[in-house]
């Protein structure tokens, strides 16, 4: 007999450790509110912010809905900004001809 996953624990926050998250307690919403299902995000307090740049996609908006986070209070509370895609120029060697792009 299968039994249904009652526990979902993510190991690692950052982006996608949160946003793994987010979606998964947002799909199984009425599930959490009975008491049936849970979902743990484990971080480590000791490991810093990266801030590589990471873009987004051009449904998050419509994902951040589904989950329920206000863009607004996103914005407010996390500095937080919408990214489709970034050219970082002299990533390397400092010349404007080489550049990476995300």
């Amino acid at each position: 007999m299968v039994q249904p996953v009652k526990a979902v624990v993510i190991v690692g926050g950052g982006t996608a450790g949160w946003l793994t998250a987010g979606i998964i307690a947002a799909r199984h919403r009425a599930r959490m509110q009975a008491g049936s299902f849970s979902v743990t995000l484990v971080e480590s307090p000791n490991v810093k912010i990266i801030g590589v740049g990471e873009g987004t996609w051009p449904t998050m908006r419509a994902s951040m809905e589904r989950m329920g986070v206000s863009e607004t209070a996103l914005f407010r509370e996390c500095d937080a900004a919408f990214k489709q895609g970034g050219k970082f120029a002299g990533w390397t060697t400092g010349a404007l001809r080489r550049s990476y792009a995300a």
